[in-house]
């Protein structure tokens, strides 16, 4: 089925509805500083029911892939606030594509179809300026690419030889494909690179039995996980040498942190399993944590806080249900995939959740009753400055159309505007107006913003008597 169509609407709502401080409850303590926080933007598709973000780089544009009308393929794309693009494959509209990872150039790595090709076989790509280049195999029939620095270092798996399935880490210079030395075996992985040129992912003899390790600039192999014993993967590095993924721990596999050699478990769920996907340069990380059978949840990870639940972080009323959170950038801007309500159960949705930063102060409404005069104020707000009030019935996110979505983004699902007003010398900025009586019972969520400096209010929520 298509997917929703959230693009905020600009009609004016000329009676107005109000709310009250919102307070999310069951949370937890570490949590607790966070919560409200976030915006979740859900960034659309290419026409399909299916949409996934994999890849955010610092200036928040998003990659991943999504189904394209009629959910009969499927195209790496790149999103930003301008809207969202497919990339194309190595061949015509009948061919397959998925973005993985995005560098800082807004360079984007992924694999492609191509002509001649068999069913999943594939060739690694790099999108640059909107072109696909193919970069190849290390002499196989298949290669996959899953991160890219930004110097340009590519790394992924790929197929060594015509007909074998059997593929080696690789990393691609320049254009060029390398293979990375394996440990104990021949089956290998790399997962990720920094921008030293470090890359991590994992080898060994037989799959389920890999081991975590990284290879130096050189391509020397290092093993993260001495235990010959155990398994491990280790997906992300930052740029400080912090590497994230997963390793056994007695009968269930736990996300990890290796930092200078040491291992460290971060699991901190009530789940038997998880997996740290990847960390950012603040040592953020985002992750899945599950039980055998169950689809568990999805958790963004500090030092301070441990595991926090995405939905901890979202705005109230937010009708999310997270299904995967792959990455996450220094701004600490998340992405992933989820589902909506009325959605069917395969039906996926790409989101980029971004962290807000409210800088004035919404009130209560008064007298917050249907059917009557009601007013709300903007207070702290530079004196002359034009406040616009907005409202919607979900929270979550919207664009706000001046601003750039690294700077501030609206909290509220579908923003509407209520209408606007001027702070006056004492900074305050009042919008008053009768609501409408068939407001009665319902809830509503309100912010303010400034357009012109992308400021934002805190959020707020009322139910009308």
């Amino acid at each position: 089925m298509p997917p929703h169509d959230r693009t905020p609407s600009r009609q004016a709502f000329l009676t107005l509805t109000a709310l009250a401080v919102v307070c999310l409850s069951n949370v937890t303590t570490a949590a607790l500083a966070q919560s409200d926080q976030y915006a979740v933007i859900d960034i659309g598709g290419l026409g399909g029911g299916f949409t996934k973000a994999w890849g955010i780089n610092n200036s928040g544009t998003v990659t991943g892939v999504s189904f394209t009308d009629g959910d009969l393929y499927y195209r790496a794309f790149q999103w930003s606030c301008g809207g969202i693009q497919d990339l194309g494959s190595f061949g015509g509209p009948g061919l397959n594509s998925h973005g993985d990872g995005i560098n800082d150039m807004g360079d984007i790595c992924g694999w492609s179809d191509y002509e001649g090709g068999a069913p999943f076989d594939y060739h690694t790509f790099v999108s640059r300026d909107g072109v696909m280049y193919d970069l190849g195999t290390l002499g196989g029939d298949s290669s996959e690419a899953y991160d890219i620095n930004d110097v340009g270092i590519v790394v992924g798996v790929s197929e060594t030889v015509p007909g074998d399935a059997e593929s080696l880490a690789c990393k691609w210079v320049h254009g060029v494909p390398v293979a990375l030395p394996g440990i104990g075996g021949r089956i290998s992985r790399a997962f990720g690179v920094n921008n030293a040129g470090f890359v991590v992912g994992k080898s060994g003899a037989k799959t389920f039995t890999e081991h975590a390790v990284y290879w130096t600039p050189n391509n020397e192999i290092v093993e993260l996980d001495k235990n010959r014993q155990s398994r491990s993967t280790a997906m992300s590095i930052n740029d400080a040498g912090w590497i994230v993924g997963q390793a056994s721990a007695g009968s269930d596999d736990h996300a990890h942190l290796w930092v200078s050699g040491h291992s460290f478990d971060i699991h901190d769920s009530a789940e038997d399993d998880s997996l740290a996907w990847a960390i950012n340069n603040n040592n953020q990380v985002v992750g899945h944590t599950w039980s055998y059978g169950e689809d568990g949840w999805h958790f963004y990870w500090d030092e301070e806080s441990g595991m926090v639940r995405l939905e901890d972080l979202a705005p109230t009323r937010c009708d999310w249900i997270f299904r995967g959170a792959f990455d996450i950038n220094d701004l600490g801007q998340i992405v992933g995939s989820g589902q909506r309500t009325g959605d069917g159960p395969w039906d996926r949705h790409g989101f980029l959740m971004t962290p807000v930063y409210p800088s004035f102060d919404l009130s209560q409404p008064s007298p917050a009753i249907a059917g009557k005069m009601n007013g709300i104020q903007a207070t702290n707000v530079e004196p002359g400055a034009k406040v616009y009030f907005v409202y919607g019935f979900e929270g979550g996110g919207t664009l706000i159309p001046t601003c750039d979505v690294t700077v501030n983004a609206l909290q509220i699902d579908n923003a509407q505007v209520a209408g606007s007003a001027i702070a006056d010398i004492n900074g305050v900025a009042e919008l008053r107006g009768r609501v409408a009586k068939n407001m009665s019972g319902r809830t509503l969520l309100f912010q303010a913003l400034i357009p012109s400096s992308c400021e934002i209010s805190n959020l707020v929520v009322q139910k009308f008597e």
